[in-house]
């Protein structure tokens, strides 16, 4: 009844609001009494001397300092917009009317991808540490269902997907400590944390059309970003490039009952821009009991009311639910991957989750050159699981703030930069655990109130020490506290009030750049961070609270090469050594119930490499572009001093880690429309359990998506898809449960599956 509730009012609000959402928008595209372009990237900074030139025309107009250019015309008419280093553009423009333009940047080598990093915006040559960027070309290689295959052909990233929406994120062995669900990672959407005070994260209630791009930054980030020494992920919903004054259409279908559909509205203008994303997802699961439902509704804004100020809004509903088919041994996989945990369909074991989140942000710029970005965030969680063991329901309620300001700095050798700001989040969390028959709620077993705060104040500089020399200095400060009241306590029949005030922690980042005949770079860098156990750790399901667990804390130092040796060639390789103390590892009890301890020190080694080849340096004959990419990962990564009672793990492998894994891609895309995409991967074996007596199998998995992209009218393409995954129908799991009781540590992913479907985009 209460989910009913929830639903009933959101979707009251949804409707209430669409309509004048959409009034907006028609209002705002008679608001431009001139006509002309404002040309900006991706980031909204203005873009001067672009090329405005008509069709057919050989005479054009170039943008001002300000991206603008005014244009004189007495009908509607295309317009080809260009800028050196970025993706033309075609737009259909009418007389009295003002676009904003948005170019993305060729990515023409990994060194010349420019990200924000630790909030010092420059190119991947320019950056230390391990940072990745995935844009949505990356991202609509594959099915579009979920991220998991395209994050996975970053070197040192394992996206895992034990059931169908099921996610697990592993940066450099993070998933140490997370059974199910993101821990250890710090996510951002849209630039508020989307990871809750507490330290879990409903990445599943996002679909690949709430994520337009994907930033990596692997290794603890406490200078900047706060807890997490997995590291960061830094997701921007809405790339405006390809989509602006269009609406889009999707459908695609596949194997084990897949169906999706979006609908993506955008109206671009002068001082505005407004979006409207729609997608619904179903598919029966590969396994018994895996089915899983998400529709999500997304509505983003910006507003530019002057040169200095851009405001920022976004609102988000998904409504998700999915079955959990639970892990087999090794002798129930063998008999039948699919089958499910027994108990799994009796006691309906399941998810059922539901956010609204709402944002708004403001960008400034002071006449000074100072710079800031302030963004607020509030959402409502609601979240039910029956489980084998037990049934939940929690609610939440999150509000959060980031600020930062950036002001450039001059010196007589080069510029620099200097960072600065806070982050806040504030939590209320309420939490009921029930017995399960059949699949529902009984007799309460324990129910909590739960109050959590964390901040982290942080300052970051780069300095020029010489030229192509710069040095990086960062430093924050975070604190972290959890308040639990025990409201009710059937199991132990002492209901109690339990507050655990983490010691405030302190974080250091210290990284040199050094850049050689604007071709390769070189960077070292040293940081720390540290990982507080989450709320979920410290409130486990056995109804104990453990206050004895204590945070994570890790160093790393880190060696990185960047560069193109030429016009084909770039790479980008890692070289790090990460130690862990105090690491947070989980295990199960004689019950089933998954449990978390402090496992002593570990030492993690690695060296991880990205190369991108471009065969083609310009079109030839028929064929537009052909690239391919490899990502290899080694991963050196053993318990340094583990002793738990009589058992001396030291020296073992960490669970949930692969030694080698190996991953090759080539795009091939021809001037007809034809495209095919192409990934090779291969992953060792994988301990599964802290003794290193149960490995996963190694695997080698072949995926292939081919297309057509084309015109039925000037002003509608559509592009037609079909795609393989599994090519050679390989048993394997892509996620596992480790440390698990009964040796169910197996999680069955698909065989061979096929899926196939239609875009078309109506440009305005």
């Amino acid at each position: 009844m209460e989910i009913y509730r929830f639903r009933h009012a959101l979707t009251g609000f949804i409707l209430r609001n669409v309509a004048g959402l959409f009034l907006m928008i028609g209002l705002s595209a008679t608001l431009s009494a001139q006509t002309g372009v404002t040309v900006v990237n991706d980031r909204q900074e203005p873009l001067a001397g672009a090329t405005v030139i008509a069709q057919g025309s050989s005479n054009g107009e170039t943008t001002d300092s300000l991206g603008r250019a005014s244009l004189s015309i007495e009908q509607a008419i295309w317009f080809e917009i260009s800028y050196v280093g970025y993706e033309s553009r075609l737009i259909y423009l009418k007389p009295n009317e003002w676009q904003r333009v948005v170019l993305s940047e060729l990515l023409t080598s990994l060194g010349t991808v420019k990200v924000e990093g630790f909030l010092d915006s420059r190119t991947l040559n320019e950056q230390a540490g391990g940072i990745a960027r995935l844009d949505i070309g990356a991202l609509q290689r594959f099915g579009e269902n979920s991220l998991v295959q395209a994050v996975n052909t970053v070197p040192g990233i394992r996206f895992e997907e034990r059931a169908g929406a099921s996610y697990r994120i592993s940066i450099r062995g993070s998933s140490i400590r997370s059974p199910f669900g993101v821990r250890n990672v710090k996510v951002y959407w849209n630039g508020i944390p989307f990871t809750e005070p507490g330290g879990n994260t409903f990445i599943n209630l996002l679909d690949l059309t709430n994520v337009g791009n994907v930033e990596i930054i692997k290794g603890p980030a406490a200078s900047i970003y706060g807890a997490g020494n997995g590291g960061v992920l830094k997701l921007q919903s809405t790339s405006l490039a390809g989509m602006s004054n269009s609406t889009s259409l999707s459908a695609s279908f596949g194997s084990f009952g897949l169906s999706r559909q979006t609908v993506v509205h955008n109206s671009s203008r002068e001082n505005s821009s407004l979006t409207v994303k729609l997608a619904s997802q179903h598919r029966d699961g590969y396994r018994e009991h895996n089915e899983m439902n998400r529709t999500v509704l997304e509505v983003d804004g910006l507003f530019f009311p002057s040169q200095r100020r851009t405001i920022s809004t976004a609102f988000l509903y998904s409504d998700l639910d999915y079955q959990i088919p639970g892990g087999l041994n090794p002798d129930q996989r063998a008999e039948n991957p699919r089958q499910p945990r027994a108990g799994s369909i009796e006691r309906n074991a399941s998810v059922d989750n539901q956010l609204f989140l709402a944002k708004l942000g403001q960008e400034y710029r002071f006449a000074s050159g100072l710079q800031n970005r302030t963004n607020l965030g509030l959402s409502f969680n609601q979240f039910e699981n029956p489980f084998n063991l037990d049934y939940k329901k929690d609610n939440q309620q999150v509000l959060s703030l980031r600020t930062e300001f950036i002001k450039a700095i001059n010196t007589t050798i080069g510029e620099g930069e200097i960072t600065y700001g806070t982050e806040y989040q504030s939590s209320f969390f309420n939490g009921k655990n029930f017995g399960n028959v059949a699949g529902q709620a009984d007799t309460i077993r324990f129910a909590d109130e739960v109050r959590a705060r964390q901040s982290t104040t942080f300052f970051n500089a780069r300095v020029p020490l010489a030229k192509n020399l710069d040095i990086t200095a960062g430093i924050s400060l975070n604190t972290l506290v959890y308040d639990i009241d025990r409201l009710i306590d059937r199991i132990n029949n002492n209901p109690t009030s339990f507050r655990k005030e983490f010691d405030a922690v302190w974080s250091q980042r210290i990284a040199l750049s050094k850049r050689f005949n604007d071709k390769h770079s070189l960077h070292l860098s040293l940081s720390n961070g540290f990982s507080p156990p989450t709320t979920t750790e410290v409130r486990t399901n056995n109804g104990d609270i453990n206050a004895a667990i204590q945070g994570e804390r890790g160093t790393n130092v880190e060696l990185n090469f960047r560069g193109q040796p030429n016009e084909r060639l770039s790479y980008d390789l890692a070289l790090f050594q990460f130690r862990l103390d105090d690491a947070i590892s989980s295990f199960t009890d004689l019950n089933g119930v998954q449990l978390f301890r402090n496992a002593g020190e570990t030492s993690n080694k690695g060296l991880e490499l990205q190369l991108r080849y471009n065969w083609l340096t310009q079109p030839q004959g028929g064929i537009r572009r052909l690239t391919s990419g490899l990502a290899y990962t080694y991963h050196d990564f053993e318990y340094d001093n583990f002793v738990d009672g009589g058992d001396d793990f030291s020296g073992n492998n960490l669970p949930g880690t692969a030694p080698h894994v190996f991953n090759l891609t080539t795009d091939l895309e021809l001037n007809n429309g034809l495209y095919l995409n192409a990934t090779y991967h291969y992953s060792d074996p994988i301990p599964l359990n802290d003794e290193n007596t149960f490995f996963s199998r190694a695997y080698n998995l072949v995926n292939m998506r081919a297309g057509f992209k084309g015109k039925i009218k000037e002003r509608t393409n559509f592009e037609l898809f079909l795609g393989v995954e599994n090519l050679f129908d390989v048993t394997y799991s892509l996620g596992n449960d480790l440390n698990a009781f009964g040796r169910r540590y197996f999680q069955p992913a698909p065989g061979i599956n096929y899926y196939f479907g239609l875009k078309l985009k109506l440009n305005h």
